[in-house]
């Protein structure tokens, strides 16, 4: 993995679908592993944030 960080950074801004020109156009250097681990990783932190959010809702 060449910047964890930064494809984290990538995929989250993605999520919220905001980027700028110069950040753009260096994410075309992560690497699709990169890109797709960091993606699972973040869906995994969404529905681990949604389950507890549930939990004490209806806790």
């Amino acid at each position: 993995m060449n910047n964890p960080l930064q494809a984290l950074r990538a995929v989250l801004s993605a999520f919220v679908g905001i980027r700028k020109g110069q950040s753009a156009r260096q994410d075309r250097k992560l690497s699709f592993a990169d890109v797709v681990t960091a993606a699972i990783v973040l869906v995994a932190m969404l529905i681990g944030l949604l389950l507890l959010l549930v939990q004490l809702v209806t806790g």
